[in-house]
Formats: structure tokens, sequence, C-alpha cells
């Protein structure tokens, strides 16, 4: 390891093992700290001395008396402290949004008001605890004020650690959020300290903020949607109730749908965080980030800083990533593996070395336990095509098949197969492979089919913009791929095709099938959109594509409201005209991009980020109150109104976010059911969950009576005292 890698790597794992112990102590500490009189008028002196006004001012006074008194460094200190206190505080409040923490005693169902007022920033302050903008700005300072005064160091640290201190003291942030608001407000400070060394640090530390701003913006104000979301959290839940890490169960039976690695992941999250949605959904939002910033890494190293920046934008800005980055399913840490796979395999094709060819194989192995078999046959056969199409051939794939790679693969991949395998036998095996696997793929599943062309309606909604430029790069992908500057091109190409025809072949189809083909369309994209932006004349044909796409969605958007189509959720006129708006600014700025290309890809980038904000605030909390709400209310009053020898129980439906919400193990009962509703309720009480089409089929042969009826479903219970659904009860 190069010693330029030690330094950075040992504030990493120190700042990661800091910020591991505060949030174990989050709970232990929040809102706990007894309040003694002396105490509390000290630590709200700290708290007034980190507000970001005080140390504004303080700045901009060290400025003025550096200038009066003729003193540049006094001068230059209070330039560079005011300027970190700016950008610490902005970048605090960007990922304030973007996180939307409930402070201390907020936190009891904040995913209703969070769902109900959705807002892109909370002025009130209750919403938005992470990071602390006190602790920021005031290690943002302490930092810079250290690097021009270092005998004063301590001083100025052990001021900014009193105002962290100060922020838990007085119970408005958890200790991870002052941890995390320190280690933002240093990386601020030593940033803007070393702008003139290196400027593009700058714009790599802005791209991560855009990164983890979109991947994590607002993923736990609204509630998980059945049936995938939930049925991959509740799994995960009773994972970190009963803590067998080896067979996940769902309802508390064997779930073998998928292997175990996003159990275990979603389990450990919330071990961290706690159970809530934006713990579940953390994994997806994290990989997400990850996967985002390892393609620009790639693509820079491979093709430079501004194809890089357009591959990773026209990845993280479009709808596809926007949806899976904010679900808890397997979907995006599996397109993370297969495409650190992919690119280990490229880099090791190209480069020398051992440690590509390790990679591929460990990120294989990953991808098997997220998914299964794909996680293998995707990389190995994009590789293979890839090889076959070049002039290299297949030989080169021979120095990735030393038994000491596949000895590597097989280390990580097989033992929880080969335990699982002793453990259930073929119940696993005709779970998992026959129907999960061969019976996916040959035939449909749960009704999820489609036509041929399926997946093109998905990747012109699910990559607008960017899907305009790539037929264009396909083509050169495919033409060229004898050329070796066309390499990348021919790589992204191989990898797009062969998953697109993959799943367009398969029998059962979803949308969420193809997201491993993203990271390809972005490459091809992004490689389009920065030779355009550098002044190639030549590849102007997405533009035509992106202007026609976007007239044909504007017109659509205009037209849409004066049209007698039934929607189960019903939107103002004004939600269409704004998207029609956003559509037509788009073919606007394709129209400029043919005269002035970087700055009108700058703003195509800006209205595709507008149009997924846009999106969540608007559309996305109807939707999802509209789905959702009634059986998260339900089995939060089932939760607090039985006891554990009680019975929750539902009536042909599938839900798998009422056991998650209601933190039980519930009945799921179907019309005929040997299982007696009846002679449960013999044994204590018995709520029943159903839709209102079936309440009849339910409460007279059993003798339940309608506690609440909203939203298409019904509950009923055992004759007795039910109080009101809606009543107000303690958090």
């Amino acid at each position: 390891m190069s010693k330029s890698w030690k330094r950075p790597l040992f504030a990493g794992v120190s700042a990661l093992a800091v910020m591991l112990t505060a949030l174990w102590l989050d709970p232990v500490i929040a809102g706990k700290v007894p309040q003694i009189s002396p105490l509390t008028g000290i630590a709200g002196f700290f708290s007034l001395v980190g507000d970001g006004f005080v140390l504004f001012c303080l700045a901009a006074a060290l400025y003025l008396a550096g200038y009066f008194l003729k003193k540049d460094s006094l001068r230059d200190a209070g330039k560079d402290g005011f300027i970190s206190i700016l950008v610490s505080g902005i970048t605090v409040n960007v990922l304030k949004a973007a996180f939307e923490r409930p402070r201390i005693g907020y936190g009891a169902d904040a995913v209703l008001r969070l769902l109900e007022e959705p807002r892109l920033f909370d002025l009130s302050g209750r919403l938005s605890s992470l990071p602390s903008g006190h602790t920021a700005v005031s290690f943002a300072l302490a930092f810079t004020l250290s690097r021009r005064y270092p005998s004063m160091r301590f001083f100025f640290y052990a001021t900014a650690a009193l105002v962290a201190a100060s922020r838990v003291y007085l119970g408005a942030h958890y200790p991870s959020d002052v941890v995390a608001g320190a280690i933002l407000g240093v990386l601020a400070g030593w940033l803007l300290l070393k702008r003139a060394e290196s400027p593009q640090r700058l714009k790599a530390a802005a791209l991560v903020l855009l990164i983890v701003f979109v991947s994590f913006f607002k993923n736990g104000g609204y509630l998980l949607f059945d049936v995938d979301e939930a049925v991959f959290s509740e799994a995960s839940r009773e994972m970190y109730v009963t803590g067998d890490v080896i067979t996940p169960a769902y309802n508390n039976e064997p779930r073998y749908d998928k292997p175990i690695l996003i159990y275990w992941l979603m389990d450990l999250s919330f071990k961290l965080f706690s159970v809530s949605e934006s713990a579940a959904r953390f994994t997806s939002a994290a990989f997400g980030s990850l996967l985002v910033f390892m393609t620009f890494l790639f693509i820079r190293r491979v093709k430079g800083w501004l194809p890089g920046v357009f591959s990773a934008l026209s990845l993280l800005l479009c709808m596809e990533y926007f949806t899976y980055s904010h679900s808890a399913v397997t979907d995006m840490t599996l397109t993370f593996f297969i495409s650190a796979s992919v690119y280990s395999f490229y880099l090791a094709a190209h480069e020398e070395g051992r440690l590509w060819p390790i990679l591929f194989w460990v990120s294989a192995a990953l991808a098997v336990l997220t998914k299964g078999a794909i996680g293998l046959v995707f990389p190995v056969a994009i590789s293979l095509l890839y090889l076959a199409a070049s002039p290299a051939g297949l030989k080169r794939f021979r120095g990735l098949l030393r038994p000491g790679y596949i000895l590597i693969f097989l280390l990580v991949s097989a033992p929880w197969y080969i335990a699982q395998l002793y453990i259930n036998g073929w119940e696993f095996f005709n779970a998992f492979v026959v129907k999960h696997h061969l019976q996916r793929f040959s035939g449909v599943i749960s009704s999820h089919g489609g036509p041929f062309y399926y997946y093109i309606g998905v990747l012109l909604v699910g990559f607008f913009p960017w899907v305009a430029f790539l037929p264009s790069a396909i083509y050169r992908g495919v033409k060229e791929r004898l050329l070796g500057g066309s390499a990348l091109y021919l790589l992204s190409s191989v990898w797009f095709l062969f998953v697109l025809a993959f799943f367009t072949v398969a029998r059962t189809k979803l949308p969420n099938y193809i997201l491993p083909l993203f990271p390809a369309a972005s490459i091809l994209s992004g490689l389009a959109v920065a030779e355009l932006a550098e002044g190639n004349r030549d590849r102007r044909a997405g533009l035509y594509i992106l202007v026609l796409i976007s007239v044909v969605l504007g017109a659509a958007m205009f037209i849409l409201p004066h049209m007698e189509i039934r929607m189960d959720v019903a939107f103002p006129g004004v939600f269409f005209y704004s998207l029609g708006l956003i559509f037509l600014c788009t073919a606007a700025f394709g129209l400029a991009a043919f005269k002035a290309p970087k700055a009108s890809f700058a703003g195509i980038s800006a209205l595709a980020l507008i149009l997924l904000i846009f999106l969540r605030l608007h559309a996305l909390p109807p939707v999802n109150a509209y789905l959702q709400k009634t059986l998260y209310v339900y089995s939060k009053y089932a939760a607090r109104n039985l006891g554990k020898t009680d019975t929750l129980a539902t009536y042909e439906i599938n839900r798998p976010s009422i056991p998650f919400y209601a933190g039980r193990t519930i009945i799921k009962t179907e019309k005929g059911d040997s299982c007696s509703l009846t002679g449960r309720s013999k044994y204590g009480k018995m709520l029943v969950i159903t839709e209102a089409s079936k309440q009849e089929d339910v409460k007279g042969p059993h003798g339940l009576e309608v506690i609440d009826s909203r939203g298409g479903y019904v509950l009923l219970g055992t004759p007795g005292q039910w109080p009101p659904v809606d009543a107000p009860h303690a958090p």
C-alpha cells in the first residue's frame, strides 16, 4: 500500500469506528441525560456558540480585524472560516433534507407525518436531525483556524467538542448526529484548504454529495410497499429478533426465494439504526451510492474525468435507479456486485496484476449470495461475449480460470448453500432452484408476464432522458468492435444487449429485473454525452431522439388532464402540467445542446434531478398512502391492543407489511381453509384484517364485529371493548 493512502485509510477507519460507536450509544443516551441546572446553562451557552449565525459573525470579525490591522493571516483565517461555515452549513441542510431523521421525541408515527406533509426542507427542524448543523459548522471552523494557528488547535477543537456535547446533553440530537456533523465539518475544512492544490477534489466532493442526496432522498418518509419490500423487511426483522442467520424466515416459516446476503445486510442495518423504513432501505441506498461512485471511478480511470462524470450522472439521475435505491429489495445490491465483477474483468483484461481477477471472482461470489445463479452467469457470459467479439479472443479468459481464483469464489459463495442443503435438503432445492430459477425463467410466476417489447417501455420511462443516446452508442460498440478505442463501447454494448435479451426471453417479467443493465446503459450514454460536450458533431443523433421523446411526453402530460381516465389516485391538473413543463424544458435544452452542449447537458441533468424530486414529493406520497396507509394503521392498532397470546389474522390477502408493522406472526387464512378462526378466538382476543368486499365471509361465520372500515379494507375483532382505531395513544 502506498504511503499516500495510509493516512486517509486510517482516518476513514477511525471515523467509521467512532460512527459505529455513536450508533450503538444512540438508544442508550439520546434523550435520557439527566438535566442538572448548572450544566444545562453551560450546555445552552455552548449550543449558542455553535449557532451558524454566531460563527459567521466571528469569522466576519476576524476578517475585519485583519483588514483594519493589515494582518493578512488574520484576514485569510476569517475568509477561510467564513467559506468553511457556509459550505458545511449548505451541505448539512442538503443532507438533512435527504436523510429526514426525526429528532428525539418525534419518532413515533413520524412516517405518517412525513407521508402526509412531504416537503423538500423541514423549516421546523423537528424532522431534520442528521447531521448536526451546530457541530458541523463548529468543527469546520475549528479545523480551518487550527491550520492557521496550530498552537491553539486544542482550544478550537475542545470548543467544537463542547458544542457537540451540548447538543446531545440538551436532547436536541442523537450521538450519531453530532459525530456525523463533526466528520462533515472536518472534511469541509480540509477540502477548502486543499482547493488550490487539487481543484478536482471539490468537484468530486460535490459529486459525492449529489450521489448521497439522490440515493437517500427521503427514503424513510413513506411506508413499505407490499409485497416485495415488505416481505424482505419482515424476513430481515425476524432474523433480527430470532438471531437465526442461516435460514431466513417470513411469518415464522422458511423463505427460500433469495439467498442470504440481503437478509444479513438488512439485519445489520436494523442492528445499527433500529427497525424502520429507512433502515430497511438503507442497504439499497448505500449500495446504490457505491455503484454510482464506482462507475465514476472506473470510467475516469479508463476514459477520463468528463466521461466519468456523465456516466455517473446518467446512472444516478434516472427513474429506475431512484426507484430501486429507495426499495428494500435485492436488485441494487445485486447490480453493484455484478457491475464490480464486470469492471474488474475489464481491468484484468487490459491491465496487469492479480488484484482484478480476485475482485472479479469475489464480486461474482457475493452476487451469487445475493440472488443466485445470475450472479455468476452474467459476469462470465458478458466477459466471454466481449472477448469473443474483440481482437483479444477467448484466450484472455484463461487467466481468470486459475484454480486459486475458482477456490476463492467457492470459499465465499458455497458455504451457505452447503449449509442450507444440509439443513433443509430437498425443500430448499425445490423452492430455490426449481421454482425461483427454472420456473421463473421458463414460466410466468405470480402473473408477472408481459409482451416481448415489455422492457423497451421500461427503458423509455426508467432511463429518461439518457435513453435517447443509447441507439447510436450501441451501434458504435457493435460496428467498431475491432477498434481499440471502442473497447469500452463494445463491453457496455455486450453487457446491455445480453441482459436485455436474457430477460426478454424469460417468461416472468418485472421492471426491476433489468436493473443490472443500467450501469452499462449509463456508460454508453455517458460516453456519448461526453463526446457531444467536447464538440463531436457525429454524435448528434441522440439529441434529435431526446427532443422527440421529450416533446411527446410533454404533450401527453398537457393532454392527460382533459381525458376521462379513471385513476385510483386522483392527481390535480397542475401535477400533469408541471411534469409537462419539465419535459418541454428538457426538449429546449436538447435543442440548445446543438450550440452549447456543456451548459445544456448541465441543464438537462438539473431537470432530471428536479423530475425525481418532484415525483418523490408529489406522486409517491398519495400512491403510497392509498396502497399502504390503512394497513399500517390497522397493524399498529393490533400491536397496541393485542397481547402475546392473542391472535392477528388476515383473510384472503397477502400483505407482508402487516406482520412487519404489527411486529408479530400472523395467521393467514383463505376461503375454505381448515384453520378455524372461531376456535382461535376462544384462547384470547383476535383481530382480522381483510378486504371490505370479503367482510361478510368472516364476520358472520366467526362471530366477529367490525371495528373499522376504510381504504378498501376492514378490521374485525372478537366481540368486546375495542378502542377506536384513531383514539389517541401513548407513543
